[in-house]
């Protein structure tokens, strides 16, 4: 009688064997921590130039102009384009102030992650 193939880990490229129960082998289904926010450049300058500046400057959505702003947008280049352009990354002059439904929509539409991943990737 014929014997079905052995599974494969659903990670692409991997060729490991998934652990029982679970479609990943052990190597790819380890967590990766996420670095955390001042590791990734938003630490405390970030808090007190970057982000005071923007909302006072913005204090209301410049977007839909219709709710407070709560988030300090890096816009019209990111976060990453700046650092990589030699820019300085804290200027509140290359930023904007979003409401939260703004900010969610715009970082969907220009960092989209996970699997929603399409288009470019900054």
């Amino acid at each position: 009688m014929p014997t079905r193939a052995p599974k494969r880990c659903t990670t692409g490229g991997c060729d490991g064997t998934p652990t029982p129960g679970s479609g990943k082998c052990p190597r790819c289904a380890r967590p990766r921590p996420r670095p955390s926010a001042a590791a990734q450049g938003y630490g405390r300058e970030h808090e007190r130039r970057f982000r005071a500046g923007v909302l006072a400057r913005d204090p209301v959505c410049v977007l839909c102009q219709a709710a407070p702003s709560a988030h300090a947008d890096h816009w019209p280049l990111s976060k990453r384009e700046l650092v990589d352009r030699g820019l300085d990354d804290h200027d509140p002059r290359r930023g904007r102030g979003l409401c939260a439904s703004c900010h969610s929509s715009e970082t969907t539409k220009h960092q989209a992650g996970g699997w929603n991943r399409k288009g470019p990737q900054y």
